[in-house]
C-alpha cells in the first residue's frame, strides 16, 4: 500500500545498503568532509525504489560527463533518516548533500550544519523569482536565511467523486460546513458506504489530516513566543469538529490505507490524501481519474493546506570541493529536461516548485498527468502557497516541534477525540504533555 507521505510502499530496510552496514551505522562507512573514501561527493536520497534510483543514476551520469567531480548516491529509508543523520553528525561523516523533507532540514539548520551560502547560490543561479513563494518561505529560517534548495513536494487535500457530489447536489468540500454536509449526506454504512475517511490512528497521517482543520480555525501548537497553546479555544473547537467527523468514517483506527482502499473500492466518495494518490487513481481502468476532483484547502476563518516540501540540503561540514560539486549537481537537476525527468519519477507526487516547469507542456506530457485536467494540476501547484505546518509560526521555524512530533502528541489528541473523548479534556492533557517535553 502506498504511503501518502512518501508515495512508496512501506519498507523496513535500507535499499541498496547491506544489513551489516545498517547494524554498524551508515555514517561509519563513509568518509568525512562530505565525500567517500574515493573522493566522490556523497549524496543521500530517500528515493529508495529501484526505478527511481535508476533515474537518479542516469542524472548523475549526465552530470559527471561535463563536471570535474563525481557523486556517490546512497539511498536511505526515510524512517531511518533521523538515526542516520544523528550518527553521522556525531562521527563527523555527514554527506555533502541530501534530499529530504522539512523536519531533517529544520533540525540540521538549528545546529548550523547547513550551508546557507550554497543554498542561496543555487537559487540565485536558477532564478529566485521562479520558485513558489510558499516553498521559499518554508525553506527559510527565522533569521531569514535560506537553509536548503526546494526541489519538489506534495500537497494534501480532499479527493472526491464528482458524480456522487453532483447527484447529491453537494458543494466542493473546502469549508467546514461543506465537508460536514458531504460526510452526512454520503454516509450509508448499512450499504457499506462511508461519508468520509479521517485519519484516526496515532500516526503521522492523522496529524497531517488534522493540521488544516486547526490552522483554518486559527489554532496553533505554539504562539510567536514559542509557548504551547494547544489548549486554546480555537484548538478545542477544531478537535471537537474533527472528532464529530469520525462518526462518518469507517469503524476502527483509520489510516492512509483505509482512505486509499475505500476510495478506490468506491466505498467512500471523499477522502483526504496526498497528491501521490493520482497514480493509484490513474491506474484504475474505469476512468476514475476523470470523475475525481480535488479540493486543495480547508477554509473557515482562513484558508489552509497541508503538504510536504522536499529539499536539497547542502551540508556546511562538507569540503569546499564537495560543496561546489553538490551545488553544481543540484543546479543541473533543477534545470530543463533534467528537472522534468526527475519529477516524472513519481508524477503527481513529486510536483514542481518552479513555476515555469509547472506551466510547461513538457512537464504535463506524462501518461499519469495527462489523465488529470489542467485545473487539478494548477490547484496542486497553487496549494504550495497555502501549505502550513505546526512547526512554523508566522513564517518562523519552531525547532522544538520536532520533539512533539517524535512523540506523536498531536496524533494522540486526534486519536482520542476520534474515539469520543471530550475535546477540552484532551487538549488540556496533551498541552500539558507538550510543555513537559519542551521544558
Amino acid at each position: 500500500m502506498t504511503d501518502p507521505t512518501t508515495g512508496r510502499e512501506r519498507r523496513t530496510v535500507l535499499k541498496g545498503i547491506g544489513a551489516a552496514m545498517l547494524a554498524g551505522g551508515l555514517a561509519g562507512c563513509m568518509g568525512g568532509g562530505g565525500g567517500d573514501g574515493d573522493g566522490a561527493t556523497t549524496y543521500w536520497t530517500t528515493q529508495v525504489e529501484q526505478d527511481r534510483q535508476e533515474v537518479i543514476e542516469s542524472l548523475i551520469s549526465g552530470f559527471e560527463e561535463n563536471a570535474d567531480g563525481t557523486i556517490d548516491m546512497v539511498p536511505v529509508e526515510e524512517g531511518d533518516l533521523p538515526t542516520q543523520i544523528s550518527s553521522a553528525t556525531a562521527s563527523g561523516t555527514l554527506p555533502a548533500f541530501g534530499e529530504w523533507g522539512l523536519d531533517p532540514m529544520q533540525n540540521l539548520g538549528s545546529e548550523d550544519l547547513l550551508s546557507t551560502e550554497s543554498a542561496e547560490s543555487v537559487v540565485d543561479s536558477i532564478g529566485r523569482d521562479d520558485f513558489a513563494d510558499g516553498a521559499m518561505s518554508l525553506a527559510t529560517s527565522s533569521e531569514g536565511n535560506l537553509l536548503a534548495v526546494p526541489a519538489h513536494g506534495w500537497v494534501q487535500g480532499f479527493w472526491y467523486r464528482q458524480s456522487a457530489f453532483d447527484e447529491a447536489g453537494l458543494d466542493a468540500p473546502t469549508s467546514w460546513e461543506s465537508i460536514r454536509q458531504a460526510a452526512e449526506t454520503l454516509h450509508d454504512p448499512d450499504n457499506n458506504q462511508y461519508g468520509i475517511v479521517v485519519g484516526s490512528d496515532e500516526t503521522p497521517f492523522a496529524r497531517q489530516c488534522f493540521t488544516p482543520y486547526a490552522r483554518s480555525n486559527g489554532a496553533r501548537v505554539f504562539n510567536a513566543d514559542e509557548e504551547i497553546v494547544f489548549d486554546s479555544d480555537a484548538m478545542v473547537e477544531a478537535l471537537e469538529f474533527y472528532g464529530s467527523l469520525a462518526q462518518y468514517s469507517p469503524p476502527g483506527a483509520d489510516t492512509f490505507e483505509t482512505a486509499n482502499n475505500t476510495y478506490l473500492n468506491e466505498q467512500c466518495h471523499m477522502i483526504m490524501y496526498s497528491s501521490y494518490i493520482m497514480g493509484d487513481i490513474s491506474s484504475n481502468t474505469d476512468g476514475m481519474a476523470s470523475n475525481t476532483s480535488f479540493a486543495p484547502y480547508i477554509e473557515r476563518d482562513r484558508r489552509s493546506s497541508f503538504g510536504q516540501l522536499v529539499l536539497f540540503n547542502i551540508l556546511d561540514t562538507a569540503s569546499d570541493a564537495n560543496r561546489e560539486t553538490a551545488e553544481a549537481y543540484v543546479e543541473h537537476v533543477l534545470t530543463g529536461d533534467q528537472y522534468i525527468e526527475f519529477l516524472h519519477m513519481a508524477p503527481g507526487g513529486m510536483n514542481p516548485v518552479l513555476q515555469s516547469t509547472a506551466e510547461s507542456e513538457a512537464y504535463r506530457d506524462n501518461e499519469v498527468l495527462q489523465e488529470w485536467g489542467q485545473d487539478t494540476l494548477s490547484d496542486i501547484s497553487g496549494a504550495f502557497d497555502n501549505i502550513e505546518r505546526f512547526g512554523y509560526v508566522d513564517g518562523q521555524m519552531i525547532p522544538a516541534f520536532g520533539e512533539i512530533t517524535s512523540r506523536s502528541l498531536v496524533a494522540q489528541a486526534v486519536r482520542r477525540v476520534s474515539e469520543g473523548e471530550d475535546a477540552r479534556t484532551v487538549a488540556d492533557d496533551v498541552a500539558s504533555q507538550m510543555r513537559d517535553v519542551i521544558n
